[in-house]
Parts: C-alpha cells; sequence; structure tokens
C-alpha cells in the first residue's frame, strides 16, 4: 500500500505557497464535513497504529488532487501575475519612454518654435561686443542716376565739343563703386579724363573740394594737373584759384609732409629732401624717385660721416678698409663691351703711351702734387696683350704700381701733344679700362691732386682724414661718392617697405664678399643719420621715414593725426600708379584703415558719399624698378585694395601716335607678363593717315645728323634721347651747328636732349633714341632685398634681376611711343658682352611696323648641326 510521507521534516521538497507559511488563511480550504466523524475517528484509529488503508488512501488523494489542484491553480495565478506585472512594468516603461519621448520632442519642438517667433534666441549671457575685421572700404556706390550720367554727358558734348571722350573713358568717368583700377596706355588722354572725373565727383555729386585729392609724383606734373583743373572747371562756370587747385593736386610727398607736421612735437619738421628749397618753395622739381642730393644735405650727412669716424671704431675700420679696396683699379671682365672695343686698338695705345705718361707727370707737378712721398716716380714697364705701356710709379713698400689720371680741375678739352693725341681724358680711359681687364699685378689710379697723398697714406693704413671716395656695390652699373651709395641703397630698400637696418641684419652673402663691409657700415651710418635728423631743431625726417611713420606697421601713429588731415584723402584719385612703391602702398592702406575706422564720410551736400580710390596707370610704363617701384601693385590692385566692389577700366585708345608707332613699341613690351588683351588703337586723325614704320639701324652719326636737320628745316618738334651721358656728349657735339640755328632763331626748345626715362609723359613730332635697353648686370644683393619684402615671384631666387630685364623692354616701349609721326632708333647689333634681356631681339624684320635699314648679321654658329630626321 502506498503511502507519501507526511513528516514534515521529510526531504520531501515543500513548496511554499504563502509567504507566512499560514495556509488556514487561504480563502479555498478545504475543511471537514459535520457527518464525516466515523471516519475521522477510523482514521486516527489507523494512524496510531500506522496502517494505511488503499481505499482511504486512493479516496483522500483524490480530495488532495482537487484542493491541491485549485489551490495551486489559484496561488499560480496570483505569483503569475506577479511576476508579468513586474516584466510587462519593466518593458513596457522602456516602451513607453520611447514613444512618449519621441512624440513628446515632436509636440515640445514644435511648441518651441512658437516660443523661438515670439522671443528670438535662447537666454543671452552678457558678453562684450566681438572684433571687427579691418576693413578699407564700405560696401556702397556713387549716387551716379541714368539721368544724371545723361546729364553729364551732354554736358561734355557742350563745353569739350573737340574732345569727345571714348566709352572706355567714360567708364572710368562714371564709376560708381568705391574703388577703380584704370589701367591707361600711352597717349591715351588719361589727364584729361581725370579732370572730368573731378567734375563729376564736385559739380553733379556735390562733394566738396575739402575732401577730393590728386596726387602724383612731380612737380611738374602737378602744376600741369592744377592748370587743366582751373581749365576745365571755368568750363563749368567756377572760378578756381591757383592756390586751390593745388591744394586739390598734390605730390605724394607734400601729402605724407602735411601727415607728419600735424603730430605734437613735428608741427615744424622739415623734409631731408628739400633742405636746398628756396624758403617760399615747399616741395623741389623732378621726380622724387630721381633724387639728387644738394650741397645742404650733402652737408649734413658729411657731419654725421665725419662723426662716426672719429668716435665709431667699427664704423672707423669697416670704413677704411672699403677705401683701401676702393684705391686699387676694379677688375673688369675681358668680354665686357668696353674692353672689346679697346682691346683691338692696343698697338695704336701703345704707341702714344710714353707720350702720354710724360704729360700727366707734367700735369701733376706744375700742380705742385708730384712726385709724392712714398711713391718711386718711375715709369717701370708692364706687358698688355704683348704690348708695352708705362705706369708712373711703384710703392715697393706694397708692391703696387701707380697710374696718374686727370684731375677735375683741368679743362675738359686737354689734348695729347702728339701727333696721333687725342683728347687726354679720351686716352686716360682707354688705357685704364686695359688695365682693368689685363693687368694682373695691383695698380692705384690717381686722379685726384687733393686726394693722392691722403690715399698712398691709406693704403698704409695711416688713414688721418675721414676719406672721401667712389663705391660700386656689387650689381650696380656705376660707382657713385660713398655717402650717395649709403643713401641710394637705403633708399632702394626702404622703398620695399623694408626698415634699412633689419634688411641688412637679416641679409646674406657669400664670405669674402666685399659688399658684406659695405652694408656693414651702412647700417651704422644709417641708425646715426636718422637719429641726427631727429635731434635737430626744427627736426628733420627723410620721406621715406615719414611713409614708414605713417604705414600698416605704423598704424597706432594715426591715432594722433587729426581728423582735417585724414579727410581730403577720402576721395583719392592717383596718377602715374605704376611708379608706387611698397612703402607709399602701405601709407594709402593705413590711410584708408584709419577712415574706415573713424568712419569718417567725405563731406557732401548731394548723396551720402564715402571713402574711395581710383588709380590710373600703365604696368607698360613702369620704369622705375631700380628705385624700388613695380608694376605689380597695379596688376594686382583688387588684392591690394580689397574693396567690396571693383572697377576696372582698360583706356587703348592712342590720341597721340599712329598705328605702327604703337605696334613697334607693343612687339617689345608684350614679351613681358602683363594684362590679357590689352592693345593700344591709334585715334589720331591728324597723323593716323601718314603711316610711318619705326626706322632701325646701327648708330651713323652723319645720318642722325642729316635727319635732325631734315625735321627742324620742316618746323618740326624733336627728342634726342640716350641712355649713357658719354652719348649725350657725343650727340650734342655733332648736331652742335643745328643747336645754334635753333638758339638764333628762338626755337631752343625745338631740340631737346633727355634721358629714356626722363622723357615719359612728353612727345615730339620726331623722335631719336641712341642706344639700346638692355641689362648685364646682376645684384646679389639687390635679389637678397626683393625676396624679403616679397616682390619676388615664388620660387624666383632672383627677383629683382627678372624685373630689370622685364623693365628694359618697358624702357624701350616708353621711348618709341613719344614719337608722334617719326621715330628712328640707333642700335648694336653686335652683343660684346651677353645681355641677360636686350630690347632689339624682338624687332622683326619681316614685321611692316619696322623698316631695319641694316640687319642683324646671322649668328654665329655653335658647332652643332641639327641632323635632318626622316618621316616617321
Amino acid at each position: 500500500m502506498d503511502s507519501r510521507p507526511t513528516d514534515p521534516h521529510s526531504e520531501t521538497p515543500q513548496i511554499d505557497i504563502s509567504p507566512r507559511g499560514d495556509t488556514s488563511t487561504l480563502p479555498n480550504a478545504k475543511q471537514p464535513t459535520k457527518g464525516g466523524i466515523f471516519n475521522l475517528i477510523a482514521n486516527t484509529v489507523l494512524d496510531a497504529v500506522k496502517f494505511q488503508q488503499f481505499s482511504a488512501w486512493k479516496a483522500g488523494r483524490a480530495v488532495g488532487a482537487e484542493d491541491g489542484f485549485k489551490l495551486g491553480q489559484t496561488r499560480g495565478l496570483e505569483l503569475g501575475r506577479a511576476e508579468g506585472r513586474k516584466v510587462g512594468h519593466l518593458e513596457g516603461k522602456s516602451e513607453g519612454f520611447e514613444e512618449g519621448f519621441s512624440q513628446g520632442h515632436v509636440l515640445g519642438l514644435d511648441e518651441g518654435k512658437l516660443i523661438v517667433e515670439l522671443r528670438p534666441g535662447a537666454v543671452p549671457c552678457p558678453a562684450p561686443p566681438g572684433i571687427k575685421e579691418p576693413a578699407l572700404f564700405k560696401d556702397w556706390t556713387f549716387a551716379i542716376t541714368p539721368e544724371m550720367a545723361a546729364e553729364i554727358r551732354e554736358d561734355v558734348k557742350n563745353y569739350l565739343p573737340d574732345q569727345p571722350p571714348s566709352e572706355d573713358q567714360w567708364k572710368m568717368i562714371l564709376s560708381t563703386t568705391p574703388t577703380t583700377c584704370v589701367v591707361a596706355g600711352a597717349g591715351s588722354g588719361k589727364s584729361t579724363t581725370m579732370v572730368l572725373r573731378l567734375i563729376v565727383l564736385y559739380h553733379y555729386l556735390k562733394i566738396d573740394l575739402s575732401g577730393l585729392t590728386v596726387v602724383t609724383f612731380t612737380k611738374e606734373s602737378k602744376l600741369d594737373f592744377a592748370k587743366k583743373v582751373r581749365e576745365v572747371f571755368d568750363l563749368w562756370g567756377y572760378d578756381v584759384s591757383e592756390k586751390k587747385s593745388l591744394e586739390i593736386v598734390r605730390t605724394f610727398h607734400s601729402r605724407i609732409l602735411s601727415f607728419a607736421k600735424s603730430i605734437d612735437g613735428l608741427s615744424d619738421v622739415k623734409a631731408f629732401e628739400f633742405l636746398d628749397n628756396k624758403p617760399e618753395e615747399e616741395e623741389r622739381g623732378g621726380s622724387m624717385l630721381q633724387v639728387k642730393l644738394g650741397e645742404t644735405q650733402l652737408d649734413l650727412m658729411n657731419a654725421v660721416y665725419q662723426d662716426l669716424f672719429e668716435n665709431n671704431q667699427p664704423f672707423r675700420a669697416l670704413i677704411g678698409e672699403l677705401y683701401q679696396r676702393s684705391l686699387l683699379l676694379d677688375k673688369m671682365e675681358k668680354d665686357h663691351p668696353d674692353v672689346l672695343h679697346r682691346q683691338d686698338k692696343a698697338w695704336q695705345m701703345a704707341n702714344i703711351d710714353g707720350a702720354l705718361c710724360s704729360q700727366l707727370e707734367g700735369l701733376w707737378e706744375a700742380a705742385g702734387h708730384w712726385p709724392i712721398d712714398g711713391i718711386e716716380p718711375t715709369q717701370k714697364t708692364l706687358r698688355i696683350l704683348g704690348k708695352n705701356f708705362q705706369v708712373n710709379g711703384y710703392i715697393p713698400e706694397f708692391d703696387t704700381f701707380v697710374m696718374l689720371g686727370i684731375d677735375d680741375t683741368e679743362p675738359d678739352d686737354l689734348k695729347l701733344d702728339h701727333q696721333y693725341g687725342w683728347f687726354m681724358r679720351k686716352h686716360v680711359r682707354d688705357k685704364r679700362t686695359l688695365f682693368q681687364a689685363f693687368c694682373s699685378p695691383r695698380v692705384v689710379y690717381l686722379s685726384s691732386y687733393v686726394d693722392a697723398t691722403q690715399s698712398i697714406e691709406a693704403l698704409k693704413g695711416r688713414i688721418n682724414g675721414c676719406p672721401k671716395f667712389r663705391y660700386k656695390v656689387r650689381g650696380e652699373i656705376s660707382s657713385s661718392y660713398i655717402l650717395e651709395a649709403f643713401f641710394s641703397t637705403a633708399s632702394f630698400i626702404e622703398n620695399l617697405g623694408l626698415d634699412a637696418i633689419e634688411a641688412v641684419k637679416n641679409m646674406t652673402l657669400y664670405k669674402g664678399d666685399p659688399d658684406t663691409l659695405f652694408f656693414y657700415a651702412m647700417s651704422i651710418y644709417w641708425a646715426a643719420f636718422n637719429e641726427r635728423l631727429l635731434g635737430m631743431s626744427p627736426p628733420v625726417m627723410t620721406f621715406n621715414s615719414m611713409f614708414a611713420m605713417f604705414s600698416e606697421r605704423g598704424q597706432q601713429n594715426f591715432r594722433a593725426v587729426p581728423d582735417s588731415v585724414l579727410r581730403p584723402m577720402t576721395t583719392l584719385l592717383i596718377d602715374e600708379f605704376q611708379d608706387v612703391g611698397a612703402n607709399t602702398i602701405s601709407w594709402v592702406r593705413a590711410t584708408f584703415s584709419e577712415i574706415e575706422r573713424r568712419g569718417l564720410a567725405a563731406q557732401t551736400l548731394g548723396a551720402r558719399a564715402y571713402a574711395s580710390v581710383m588709380a590710373v596707370g600703365d604696368d607698360w610704363q613702369s620704369i622705375y624698378g631700380w628705385r624700388g617701384s613695380s608694376p605689380r601693385f597695379l596688376m594686382e590692385f583688387g588684392k591690394e585694395f580689397k574693396s567690396p566692389k571693383l572697377t576696372q577700366v582698360f583706356m587703348q585708345e592712342n590720341h597721340r601716335s599712329h598705328q605702327m608707332v604703337v605696334d613697334a613699341a607693343e612687339a617689345i613690351v608684350n614679351q613681358t607678363p602683363g594684362f590679357e588683351n590689352k592693345h593700344g588703337v591709334a585715334v589720331n586723325k591728324r597723323v593716323i593717315g601718314n603711316q610711318v614704320p619705326v626706322e632701325v639701324r646701327e648708330l651713323d652719326w652723319e645720318h642722325l645728323v642729316q635727319m635732325v636737320e631734315h625735321h627742324y628745316d620742316a618746323g618740326r618738334s624733336i627728342l634726342v634721347l640716350y641712355r649713357k651721358r658719354d652719348t649725350k656728349k657725343d650727340a650734342r657735339a655733332k648736331l652742335g651747328e643745328v643747336i645754334e640755328r635753333a638758339r638764333q632763331d628762338k626755337r631752343s626748345k625745338a631740340i631737346k636732349f633727355l634721358t629714356y626715362h626722363s622723357s615719359k609723359g612728353l612727345q615730339a613730332d620726331a623722335v631719336f633714341l641712341l642706344g639700346d635697353c638692355e641689362v648685364t648686370t646682376s645684384s646679389p644683393s639687390r635679389n637678397d632685398f626683393y625676396a624679403q619684402a616679397g616682390m619676388a615671384n615664388p620660387g624666383e631666387p632672383c627677383g629683382y634681376d627678372l624685373a630689370q630685364q622685364q623693365e628694359a623692354l618697358r624702357t624701350a616701349y616708353v621711348a618709341i611711343t613719344r614719337a608722334v609721326t617719326y621715330c628712328y632708333w640707333y642700335v648694336s647689333w653686335d652683343e660684346k658682352v651677353p645681355a641677360s634681356e636686350k630690347a632689339s631681339r624682338y624687332i622683326k624684320r619681316d614685321q611692316s611696323h619696322w623698316n631695319v635699314v641694316t640687319p642683324r648679321p646671322a649668328p654665329a654658329s655653335d658647332g652643332i648641326k641639327r641632323k635632318a630626321r626622316k618621316g616617321r
């Protein structure tokens, strides 16, 4: 009989379905019935004897199973509900959170949008204002309406019926943008167009004259432009006084001077370059790009030089060594044209050399300066090119020979007393050139009576006085006095926008380069020189110092400049923009930056007007790179003067020359980088029907004299342009007769002699060009400074040399375009010295604008012949 254990301690697992273990509290517990007492007694007895009844067990199992099932079902449901509720709550919470977040986010975003529309932005936190990016110009336009433009055109037609502007000129006259760049070719009539622009600004736009400024480079161009202003304004009914016109038209240098004078303590400052002017003159004539030091400037520079030499030992030592080097004859390359020109005459020179030496010694002895202590007066013989030449003396202490020259006090027309003799200065120059190229021993050349003794003492290292001597920096065309060399070199560096002393410190030269001594001495001198100037009473400054003071590096200095000085610059027109240097550009930019910072506007009775600049120039006429100028600022005007709006105008009509002159000049200058599709068009009705090609031939003095006389007799104006001073002397000598006739006829101005550079801006019916435009030198120091200033093209180690090669071609363009009708160019086809660039290389005989009378000889064979290639 099967029986299940009932022992509560049995190992059979017990399921506790009640947390408290109390079954009596269960709602469905089975209770014994009242009629079952017998069974209860029986079962008790049986239990006592531990007897198990099968039938009873079976019945009990059924009842227990039923009760247990029901009870288990009930408790299981409750437990399942509890566990399910717990798990379901967690899962429901997660799903509900995700669904609720998504719906709530969308709803909240929509409601948030409504809040943004009602209250912009997040809740602000206090903070300082932001920094505004520096700017030069506002985003605005001149208020030139179509109706106003039509009125202007009609008025110009009435007032200037014989000078109607071209459409390109109208673009310039009616420009509405804050910046305007005008590329005006040779003979384009830019001056009249600029004056008409002034009329538009003043008469139609009502901008006050106190806010208008035209700047140019030379006093002469300023006076010419001011005169034209008075004439054109008179047509519109305005009586402009000369004084007022000269307040409008200024040079760059007079304008920067007004900036310097506005500073406390500098109100009476003087410009170093103007110190030799008369009291009533505010500026000097000529271009400030070609400054010539006068007596006053040189006296001041000499005082600084003397003081340094006496009190600064490093400077004294540097000058002593430079002086010693300067006394020895400079070496000259054997293939230099001056050498090759004289080499073939060596035998003639040797034949007269004895007479030349004797006559030179006689001159020195008569002046009381020969013999000289320390020099043996002996005519020792040296072999030059296989010929015997004599020297005038010998210094045994230094194994150095002495050659005498001609003192400046002697007359120029001294002639050698010999049957084959000519001017003595020429013979001395010829001999010196051969010695420079072919003489190996050391030779001292003495050409000054006063300095000769000091020169010998200098060789001995005994320099008692402050030496005055000439020095030639490597790459320069000629030597100059040491102080002039200091000034021109420092000025070039500063024109590039550099500090001269810092630039020297940052430059690098090869070990042993003699120019190292020069630049070190120059930096010492330049620092002392500028300090001396500022310490004077009244103070003195160079113009470059003023430009640097008010450059972008000196922006803080503008805080001391009053509005009255800045306001005339608010509406600025710049002429000859191709001639500006980096220092000038920096000043103009810094000025506009300050005008914008202060919020200065042009004073006007019309529509509001703000700062603006119009630059007019021609990249093809940029020929002052050797002074630090560059056409780059015109070609990259938009980068240099960033503006919200820019107008660029090309004025390509040539009102001066006929088309053949224009085409010939452009055939050369087109080899330089520049603006695309730039081409001059001749429109001068007086000459366009007389097409005469530019005539090219080797120098023929007889032909030159004949043609100058021909054009003079025809009543034409004549320009004789040259590259070298010696050429000018020769030309004046050959043309002496016609020059005298012109003087007697009171027509002296009909024939003018000028350098290629100084002829810019002029014109003549007939122009004679004497000499080629070429580059035969290289300047390591200027290449270095060019790189420091960022002027060289990326990857170009010789930026200055390259710029000079391009400038040689532009110089030829300027010279040719001076001609109205006739142009004669005398060149030498023979390149005695290899030139890195030469303008005549681009003369093509088969082009109709050239008349090549003496053709270029065929180039010599290099010994390499190109083979004919078989067909592929």
